[in-house]
């Protein structure tokens, strides 16, 4: 039995465990013209080692190849296009699998023995609510992808190290029964919908694993979608608050300044080139959220 909130629990640990039977996985993934990255995602998801599993697309009226690229992998297709929660609400109440793989189209499983591995966490503990892996990014991603997610596993290793905010939010397996058992996602959000959610089942008491077998994110690959994305997660930030993050405007300035800055001349000392895009990085994240901020006062005025 686990005490904490989240646990790290390490691959070479599971291989004591077994199932007489695998329980069924269902991927829900929401998309909107996603044909670049949706292939390499199902191919990863249907190359496991794993015969018990769907695919649940739920689409916003993509306009390329999206669905078509679905219909060829065989998965079941739903339409919505009201909100990203509610897509991802949707694809919840269609799945007919045990665990969910809340997933992104731009996720890539690197290995076919991941998936079979990875459920054996909800064996460690029946209270344990998601398996949530390492994120990282593709081999051949570009420097700005790797130096961002490299500081967010940063940020994500001092949250754990310290016992402060909430964790396994979207990209991570989940027992249904405990999602469902806490009403599922709030359809009221178009971002931060994941982190809704982790907020729901640990205030359920539930655990969280973060599994140590990573998965593949390819995202955020340019200063543009970092801008992109800053501005989308602003404009939540004025809506709704930092309550779905659980931090203080304190918290997020260390974790974006202190620690980005602590990485990169780490980084860089082990020869870690992509650490020199942090600086650039931080200034248009910066310049986004001010953005936001400028817009909202004076739309209140």
């Amino acid at each position: 039995m686990f005490n904490d909130y989240i646990s790290v629990v390490n691959k070479s640990s599971l291989d004591q465990y077994t199932f007489d039977s695998y329980p069924k996985v269902s991927f829900c993934i929401p998309t909107k013209n996603e044909e670049k990255f949706l292939g390499n995602c199902l191919s990863s998801i249907f190359d496991q080692d794993y015969e018990n599993l769907e695919v649940i697309i739920v689409d916003g009226n993509s306009t390329d190849n999206t669905v078509k690229i679905a219909k060829k992998y065989g998965c079941k297709i739903y339409y919505d296009n009201v909100s990203l929660a509610n897509s991802r609400q949707i694809s919840i109440e269609k799945a007919s699998g045990d665990i969910l793989a809340i997933w992104d189209a731009d996720i890539v499983i690197p290995h076919k023995n991941w998936l079979k591995h990875a459920v054996k966490c909800f064996m460690l503990d029946s209270k344990i609510s998601t398996v949530w892996p390492i994120i990282i990014a593709p081999p051949n991603g570009s420097q700005v992808q790797k130096c961002h997610i490299a500081h967010s596993n940063l940020i994500f290793k001092d949250r754990i190290q310290n016992k402060r905010g909430i964790f396994g939010g979207g990209n991570s397996l989940f027992r249904k029964e405990h999602v469902i058992s806490v009403g599922g996602f709030d359809t009221s959000y178009d971002f931060g919908e994941d982190m809704i959610l982790a907020k729901r089942l640990k205030d359920a008491n539930f655990k969280v694993v973060q599994y140590d077998d990573p998965i593949i994110h390819d995202t955020l690959n340019s200063l543009i979608g970092i801008y992109k994305r800053s501005i989308w997660g602003s404009k939540a930030f004025e809506s709704k608050g930092l309550d779905f993050y659980q931090q203080t405007k304190s918290d997020i300035i260390r974790e974006q300044f202190h620690l980005g800055l602590k990485g990169m001349f780490n980084g860089l000392i082990r020869g870690k080139s992509f650490w020199l895009w942090f600086p650039f990085i931080i200034l248009v994240k910066s310049f986004a959220y001010s953005q936001s901020i400028i817009f909202a006062k004076r739309a209140s005025l």
